[in-house]
């Protein structure tokens, strides 16, 4: 049975694999016809994201499998054209923030500053979610190294409690695990069984959260993205593809001063 294909108005081009077999998370992409145009091309940018290219005639439901084949290509595309957007993209003048959302724990933490002489700033955590910044709070770098080092810690403190729980509930055991600012993974896993989590997904909503560290986790017994791969994080998580399209979109909760 062929693959539905559903267009939207602005030439993005869903397709919805209905075979048991194809348990991936759905695939999304622009589909361009070129008249002249005689093999199927793979573009991504930062603007537009996935584009295929195909010559007049084509079958959009043979897309898939040609996606399928060429994923680990489009997945170093895409997080090089992620990593070019934000790089590209304007940063607002650098202003103290009031506040700091958490949405994976569930808090904000009010901000408050107090200049002093010295060229380091230095976090103290009061009563109340209250962060008391003291230093050199006219430096921007300063300030976003502070917060930086308390994301940080904040991510050893909850995020490291929170994988080692998910493992325990699903017998994927971890080597060692290790919290930093990154900007162009949420987490990450090596041969040698080290989780590497990215600070900010303490921005992220818990649900999502909960998909990226049984993701990784996975990667532990599957070091790829197969379809056995897929099939193990189907068995531990079980709205694969709604986590996965809310990914998608997570950067933009982000706030710049907590890219690394």
């Amino acid at each position: 049975m062929a693959c539905p294909v559903y267009r939207t108005p602005d030439g993005l081009v869903l397709v919805k694999a209905r075979t048991p077999q194809d348990l991936k998370p759905e695939l999304r992409y622009r589909m361009r016809v070129s008249p002249r145009g005689r093999t199927v091309r793979l573009r991504v940018t930062y603007h537009r994201g996935l584009e295929v290219v195909v010559p007049r005639g084509y079958d959009p439901a043979q897309i898939p499998t040609l996606l399928e084949k060429k994923k680990a290509w489009i997945r170093r595309a895409v997080d090089r054209a992620e990593s070019l957007r934000m790089s590209l993209e304007p940063e607002s003048p650098w202003r103290l923030p009031g506040w700091i959302a958490l949405a994976a724990t569930n808090t904000t933490w009010q901000i408050t500053a107090r200049k002093t002489e010295g060229r380091r700033v230095t976090i103290h955590a009061l009563a109340a979610n209250h962060l008391l910044l003291v230093g050199d709070i006219d430096s921007s770098r300063a300030c976003k190294e502070a917060l930086g080092r308390w994301l940080i810690k904040q991510g050893r403190q909850h995020l490291v409690r929170r994988l080692g729980a998910i493992s325990s509930r699903t017998g994927l055991l971890y080597r060692s695990v290790l919290v930093k600012r990154q900007r162009t993974r949420w987490a990450s896993c090596s041969a040698r069984g080290t989780i590497s989590l990215n600070a900010t997904l303490l921005f992220l909503p818990p649900e999502v959260v909960n998909y990226v560290l049984t993701h990784e986790l996975c990667h532990l017994e599957e070091l790829n993205h197969s379809r056995r791969f897929w099939d193990l994080v189907g068995t531990h998580y079980a709205d694969t593809r709604w986590a996965v399209a809310q990914l998608r979109e997570m950067w933009r909760m982000v706030p710049h001063w907590a890219l690394g």
